[in-house]
Formats: C-alpha cells, sequence, structure tokens
C-alpha cells in the first residue's frame, strides 16, 4: 500500500502555491512560512511537499484570502453575498497526518463513481480496495469542534475530515482527495455563475 510521494506540486490553475501566499496577510503569510520551515527542515520532503499541493489546490478552490489559526491551520473561504464562508481547512499539527476539511460531498462522489461505500468506509474506485480515511462532522456527532472547523458546521452544514499521512504519502490518496474538493468547488460556482 505504500506507494512513492508525488512528484510535483500540481495545482488547477497554475497560480497555487505563490497566490496563497500573495492573499495572505502579513501576519498570516508569516505564519505560513514559519510552518513550512519546520517542515522543509525534515530529513524527507514529502510532508512540505504535501502541504504545499495541497494549500495551492484548496487556494486555487476558494479565491478569498485565507486566514491561519497559529502556525497548524489554515483555512479557506469563498464569497457569501457581502460575507464570506469558510469552506476548506487544512490542518497540521506536524504529528505525521495532515487533516483536511471540507463540505460533504460523499453522496456526490459516490455518483459520481469517484467512490464507492463499503461497510461504513469510502473506497476508491480507481483502485482495488483503497479506503480513503473519511470522517462525516456534523453538530450532533462534533458537539465541541476545533477552531479550524467551527466555521463549517450547523446551520445545516455537514462536513468531511480527511486525514492522510505525512509519512506514507499515496498520490491516488492525494487525488481522491483533490477531486472531492473539485467536487464541493463545484457546487458554489454552480450557485455564482447559474444557467
Amino acid at each position: 500500500m505504500i506507494s512513492k510521494a508525488p512528484q510535483a506540486v500540481l495545482v488547477s490553475n497554475g497560480n497555487g502555491f505563490e497566490d496563497l501566499l500573495a492573499r495572505a496577510s502579513t501576519r498570516d503569510r508569516a505564519a505560513i512560512e514559519k510552518h513550512l520551515a519546520v517542515c522543509d527542515a525534515e530529513p524527507s520532503p514529502a510532508h512540505a511537499k504535501l502541504w504545499r499541493r495541497l494549500a495551492a489546490k484548496l487556494c486555487d478552490l476558494a479565491p478569498l484570502p485565507v486566514r491561519t489559526i497559529g502556525e497548524q491551520a489554515v483555512l479557506f473561504f469563498i464569497a457569501d453575498g457581502k460575507y464570506r464562508m469558510q469552506v476548506f481547512a487544512l490542518e497540521d499539527n506536524r504529528d505525521g497526518q495532515l487533516v483536511v476539511y471540507l463540505p460533504d460531498v460523499m453522496a456526490l462522489a459516490v455518483s459520481e463513481k469517484l467512490l464507492r461505500k463499503s461497510d461504513n468506509q469510502y473506497v476508491l474506485v480507481s483502485t482495488k480496495g483503497q479506503k480513503l480515511p473519511v470522517e462525516a462532522m456534523d453538530n450532533t456527532n462534533t458537539p465541541d469542534p476545533s477552531q479550524s472547523v467551527k466555521h463549517m458546521l450547523g446551520w445545516n452544514r455537514k462536513a468531511v475530515k480527511v486525514t492522510l499521512s505525512t509519512s506514507e504519502l499515496d498520490n491516488s490518496l492525494v487525488s481522491a482527495l483533490e477531486s472531492l474538493c473539485a467536487l464541493a468547488a463545484r457546487k458554489w460556482a454552480a450557485a455564482e455563475n447559474p444557467s
């Protein structure tokens, strides 16, 4: 099940990581740079590469300026009328796991045959039985959510938490997570541009 780490940072529109830093306030940019300095100092470059890849992807999908919570989490937003709404969070406590929170698009992912449900778990259709570590979240099963995700729950909003290991990177899991995030972004892009 262990496969080699992704070799390149892939982003959907080419702006990627530089765009993330450009959108961040001075305080948030400093927090991101400090976090990455620690990741870059690790013996293996896999952790920092994965963080940059996911941050760039989420930045491409959520166009408003990001906000950080300490050096551990980056929150991503879209416009919601004259306000903004959090749609993603990338959390890294440097414990060997990266966590991405995103809107609950699991039913859509199953209907589009990206994933299939098997024994209360989600399995990648593109691989033979590889499981994507997904945890459903809402007000009832997460009464005291972390700061990273609390604004993504409530008011009939549900989220999912996807956890990836930074030591055993699997490109198919990372690609599946990026596809889930793109499915979520399709929903608000359609709302912004009704035909």
